[in-house]
């Protein structure tokens, strides 16, 4: 079965060599290692061009504009010749034995359920010069439906906890070509693909093992971005939670970038409590 690792790159020329030769490692004989370059202004291309001359498995596809996270994922998954496929991001590193891991995770679940499955990891995240583990959704049973919405979305709680990251999920191709990646989405692209992956019929799985490492540089400006960006993800499922009465909930705990940077959470609690007695969560 062919395995297809695809990386997202973008300006990358620092770091993609290292994540390249963590994806030449894998413990998996019929591998592709695709590369698409966000139309990157910097020499990413040409340093994965010179690994294509030492290694036939990696590929590249170049982008003319760049298209976001979201339109070089929506590539990888038309390009890749394998039946599965496994992202990484373009500073990461994974573990050599990954994929055999995931795809027995993916294969067992497939087993169970007759629904499409999306399978993650746990990852080690380093950043400014700490190091965190962040567990998979998942892991303890596949989960699917409004308990995924609703956590990722209102901060529901789910059997497990958990995150998604595309950085470490793994799925069959055919999956990702019915499930594209909304476009119009620069950032939160990971949690608005499961959320309507999820409400789609999709199951996610997780695996305990910590397969990728993540190198992570978050600034109060990332973080109030990130935060804008989950709060375009609640816009754009409105009328889903309109349904269960916790649109008006799901804006306050998202709050905008600018209230979040400026440290005003505990105006929110109060108002947080009232609206989430009005909640219809099922």
């Amino acid at each position: 079965m062919r395995v297809t690792l695809a990386i997202c790159c973008y300006n990358a020329e620092e770091t993609i060599e290292r994540t390249l030769a963590s994806a030449r490692q894998l413990d998996w004989d019929d591998l592709e290692i695709l590369v698409c370059d966000d139309a990157s202004t910097d020499r990413s291309a040409d340093v994965v061009r010179s690994i294509i001359q030492q290694d036939s498995r990696v590929r590249l596809v170049v982008h003319s504009a760049n298209k976001g996270n979201a339109g070089a994922r929506n590539t990888l998954a038309r390009e890749a010749t394998g039946e599965i496929l496994a992202f990484l991001d373009s500073d990461d590193e994974n573990a050599p034995g990954r994929l055999k891991v995931q795809v027995e995770k993916l294969l067992a679940a497939e087993e169970r359920h007759s629904a499409p499955v999306s399978v993650y990891c746990t990852r080690r995240v380093i950043s400014g010069g700490k190091t965190t583990s962040l567990s998979a959704m998942g892991t303890l049973h596949p989960v699917g439906g409004n308990a995924v919405a609703l956590h990722l979305l209102c901060n529901d709680p789910i059997p497990g906890g958990g995150r998604v990251g595309t950085c470490t999920m793994l799925t069959r191709v055919s999956t990702l070509r019915k499930f594209t990646f909304d476009e119009d989405f620069r950032r939160a692209v990971d949690r608005e693909w499961a959320i309507r992956f999820a409400l789609g019929g999709g199951l996610i799985a997780g695996c305990e093992e910590s397969l990728v490492t993540q190198h992570l540089s978050l600034t109060d400006g990332k973080r109030a971005r990130q935060n804008d960006a989950r709060r375009q993800v609640v816009q754009k499922f409105r009328s889903y939670l309109l349904e269960r009465r916790s649109y008006l909930y799901a804006l306050t705990i998202h709050r905008p970038g600018r209230m979040y940077t400026k440290g005003h959470r505990l105006l929110f609690a109060p108002v947080t409590a009232v609206l989430s007695c009005f909640r219809k969560r099922g």
